[in-house]
């Protein structure tokens, strides 16, 4: 065709969407739909992804280096940015240490740090401190604690003030958003730490760690946090052992002075005395590979199964999007051609050959993709912009910088386009085939749909099923073999894809199907099947959409379903869900008022369990625990646990009548095989011989005392979670041991408020400040963005394709319910036909959806169980959601598109 051909075609196609505005804002909001999603995910992407500056200032504030002692006396190796991974060489056997090592060995970390930096250099103390209880309004509250001068701006970028005053004064304090709301207090209010509670802290200020949003904190002045907590902790042996191991790494932010700067050879000075650096020039301009000896150390290794495992699943996720957006914008160009058949009709019967129909029709395509391809653009960054605070909140980190990047957009408004198109290509070919008087006279031909297209798609469905689920186990991950991608990638994304095509192909074939079933229901589902089956068109491809829509949704949260419930298998319970737990010091005479206070403070808690310690007094202040001996070599000692039956009830959640009985009888309780023998269980302690635990097999040594006692054998893999074998107090005190309690267990029916055990911590601390008070409330699900996102996504986008393709098949069918009004039919068949047409293409699209959805969810389960060789490997199925889609979804979507719809027809315009 000629340019000027084109531009006529152009013109026809703006002012058919002028006059028909309704319809088309439909279709551009087709379009629009999925160019918003994926425009919206690239800013949010982007706006995540730091840049090397972002991610320096994150790390060193506006620092110019970060330096650590890491390993003192050793030689270290790291990446040019310490964050990015360490290592520590160890001594080779008969090698000297280096004249570096043995310095680092016995001078202060501070000092070897200030010697190797330039003179007139900076240091600015930047530990993190010990973790540790704080006063509440409540009660008590575990948090984590650092020391920084945040008046300094120093620190600007690593820790930023967003409302209030940085400390400045003695005993001020600057906390957290979360430390605030967990806490109960606000700014004004003081606190103090447990153990310290005679040096109370204002708190003057909320700060944030940009990376870290949820991060519970009290950040103090220089020397009035971590200091006093350190000498806490020395008096406290079970604190400090409860401490954060890496709290103790002393750390510098470091201001080098004008016009001095640190390479990457000075780096690896520093790294020869066991400190490590991140400094800020060698960051962001970092040395080539090959001269980063941490790279290449064998002792680094890098995790392809979980980079594979990542590949695989961006680029199925990725690949379904795009399908997804194909598909959704075909059912709006479907009808819109179907609407204009008489117009085109005309055009042909004036002299027009078929290519200048078709121009009209692709035409309409690029006028309403352009526009759909920018309104999504403009309506994706928007939403971004607007939901921002939302997005950091729930991701948990600010974004680095808000990422628009043009040539993305341009990308996606071009994929937009491009889909627009594609989507009018079918259409334009069957209106430029079209019989001109059929389409003069308003009358609509059906096509039977093609039995082999169908019998096609089912041959789809099942090699693409296999393809994906066979080949997801195959191939080593991270090793590209075309395009990028490796061969597991490529079989996931590959049968995937083909699957969910080969669903697509069934579909006019299975609408068919059910037009024939409506010769057995009522009216209204009647009409609204068999104008589906006679509109194929414009249902399948409505289908398809909303089919994508909720395949690509159920693929992810199956595979995260899949991922939460294997962390959950492999989450090791102190106790049994919902238990209390009061760990007193062993032997503690307050025991009884430290219990008197947690059921004063935790009403409801039902019965009390008491586990107790044995232990061997040989001399006088001597003694050592005893332990159960394991029957042979291949396990080690374990401490054994004192109680009666109610601890069976209470920790090992066990209500068996033949171990209480055995209990109660002398005998062992034991879990595992391995420290029975014989019907019997070992008990040993050492005495002035040694403390350490005897080896199986070993003699006993001078003082150590052994005993067997018989042992019944409990097989019951969820008990032995919570320890491995118990006897009575009764039979330790036979023989000749002692014992000391050491916690208290309640199992209520439900776990207590987190503000009522705040209280009852208090109140504990109060009696005794090392007892602790725990909550086992079982393993916390992660909150995953990603998945919540994709849900609600899927969710709009179910809604959205069917109410759109409802509401231009009601447009269609206007002359078919016109007929109804005439013969008699009540104003609310209207209503009813657009809510049953809502709702069905809604409830095939997600069961189809659904059906797909399963495919590349076990697939990439399969592909992360080969890349991380852990066999068996769980499939949950998130029932809730699942059950949200295909009934609750189809459900809204007919009600929705019942209350919109007027129940009389505007009055025709006469045609003739």
């Amino acid at each position: 065709m000629k340019f000027a051909s084109w531009r006529v075609a152009v013109r026809i196609a703006r002012r058919d969407a002028l006059r028909a505005k309704g319809r088309s804002a439909l279709i551009v909001a087709m379009i629009a739909l999925p160019v918003l999603g994926v425009a919206g995910a690239d800013v949010v992407y982007r706006s995540a992804q730091l840049t090397p500056q972002e991610r320096v200032e994150r790390s060193l504030g506006t620092a110019d280096a970060l330096v650590s002692s890491l390993a003192p006396g050793h030689t270290v190796l790291q990446a040019p940015n310490a964050d990015d991974g360490t290592a520590v060489l160890g001594a080779q056997p008969g090698q000297a240490p280096t004249p570096e090592q043995t310095r680092s060995t016995g001078t202060d970390p501070a000092v070897l740090a200030a010697g190797l930096l330039p003179p007139g250099s900076v240091l600015a103390p930047a530990r993190p401190g010990p973790e540790a209880s704080a006063r509440s309004r409540t009660g008590l509250l575990f948090t984590s604690t650092a020391e920084a001068d945040l008046t300094d701006p120093l620190w600007s970028g690593k820790i930023d003030i967003v409302k209030g005053r940085a400390p400045h004064a003695r005993y001020e304090i600057a906390a957290t958003q979360a430390f605030l709301d967990q806490s109960g207090l606000a700014l004004g209010d003081t606190t103090a730490f447990k153990g310290l509670e005679g040096r109370p802290y204002t708190l003057t200020a909320v700060a944030e760690y940009p990376g870290d949003l949820a991060k519970v904190a009290l950040i103090g002045r220089p020397g009035e946090v971590i200091a006093p907590l350190d000498d806490l902790r020395a008096r406290d042996p079970q604190q400090r052992s409860q401490a954060d191991a890496g709290a103790d790494r002393p750390s510098w932010l470091v201001r080098l002075p004008a016009g001095a700067r640190l390479d990457w050879a000075k780096v690896q000075e520093f790294n020869r005395y066991g400190l490590t650096v991140t400094a800020r020039t060698v960051a962001l301009d970092p040395p080539a590979r090959s001269a980063v000896p941490f790279y290449r150390s064998q002792k680094v290794s890098l995790d392809l199964a979980g980079i594979g495992s990542r590949t695989v699943v961006v680029a199925t996720v990725a690949g379904m999007a795009l399908l997804e957006t194909a598909l959704l914008a075909g059912p709006a160009f479907a009808v819109g051609a179907r609407r204009s058949r008489r117009q085109l009709a005309l055009l042909a019967a004036g002299g027009g050959d078929r290519a200048q129909v078709r121009a009209v029709v692709l035409s309409g395509g690029l006028v309403l993709g352009v526009t759909g391809a920018l309104v999504g653009v403009l309506v994706g960054i928007g939403l971004v912009a607007a939901l921002r605070p939302w997005i950091e909140g729930a991701a948990g980190s600010r974004f680095g910088h808000f990422g628009v990047r043009p040539l993305d957009l341009l990308a996606v408004a071009a994929i937009g386009l491009a889909t627009a198109l594609l989507a009018a290509l079918l259409p334009a070919v069957q209106a430029s085939r079209q019989d001109v008087v059929a389409a003069l006279g308003d009358r609509v031909t059906v096509k039977a749909p093609s039995k082999w297209f169908g019998a096609l798609g089912a041959v789809l469905v099942v090699a693409g099923s296999a393809v994906a689920l066979l080949g997801a186990g195959s191939g080593e991950p991270g090793l590209p073999v075309a395009g990028g991608f490796d061969a597991r990638t490529l079989a996931v994304l590959g049968g995937s894809v083909t699957a969910e095509l080969g669903m697509l192909a069934c579909t006019p074939l299975l609408v068919g199907l059910l037009g024939r079933l409506a010769r057995h229901l009522p009216l209204g589902p009647r009409l609204t099947l068999r104008d589906a089956a006679r509109q194929r068109g414009r249902t399948a491809p409505a289908i398809a959409a909303v089919m994508a829509a909720v395949a690509g949704a159920v693929a992810v949260s199956v595979y995260t379903a899949s991922s939460d419930a294997e962390a959950r298998r492999e989450y090791r319970a102190m106790a049994p869900g919902g238990a209390v737990l009061l760990d007193v010091t062993p032997g503690s005479p307050l025991a009884p008022q430290l219990q008197s206070a947690v059921t004063r403070e935790l009403p409801g808690l039902g019965q009390r369990a008491d586990v107790y310690q044995a232990e061997y007094h040989f001399c006088a202040g001597c003694s050592s625990l005893v332990m159960l001996s394991p029957a042979n070599g291949s396990a080690r000692p374990v401490p054994v646990l004192v109680g009666d039956s109610t601890v069976l009830h209470n920790l090992f959640g066990l209500h068996d009548r033949g171990a209480e009985t055995a209990l109660a009888n002398g005998q062992a309780v034991v879990f595992d095989p391995g420290y029975v023998k014989d019907g019997k269980a070992a008990l040993y302690a050492a005495g002035q011989g040694g403390s350490a635990p005897r080896p199986p097999g070993t003699p006993p040594r001078p003082g150590d005392k052994d005993a067997e006692v018989p042992a019944v054998l409990i097989d019951n893999p969820v008990a032995a979670h919570y320890g491995t074998g118990m006897v009575s107090p009764d039979t330790v005190r036979r023989l000749g041991l002692d014992t000391g309690i050491t916690t208290s267990i309640w199992l209520p029916g439900a776990p207590p408020a987190p503000r009522l055990q705040q209280q009852a911590a208090a109140a504990v601390d109060r009696i005794e400040s090392f007892a602790e008070l725990r909550v086992e409330r079982g393993y916390q699900p992660r909150s995953d963005l990603a998945t919540l996102a994709l849900s609600g996504f899927a969710a709009l986008v179910v809604l959205g394709a069917a109410g759109i393709a409802t509401g231009l098949a009601a447009a269609e069918s206007r002359p078919d319910q016109a007929t109804l009004a005439a013969v008699g039919a009540p104003p609310r068949l209207r209503r009813m036909l657009s809510g049953l047409q809502c709702g069905t293409i809604a409830l095939l699209g997600a069961g189809l959806g659904t059906a797909c959805g399963f495919v590349p969810a076990v697939a990439l389960r399969r592909a992360h169980e080969a890349g991380a060789h852990a066999p068996h490997l769980p499939i949950a199925v998130p029932w809730t959601q699942l059950l949200l889609t295909l009934v609750a979804l189809p459900l809204l979507a007919g009600l929705a598109a019942a209350a919109t719809t007027h129940s009389r027809l505007p009055l025709a315009r006469r045609t003739g």
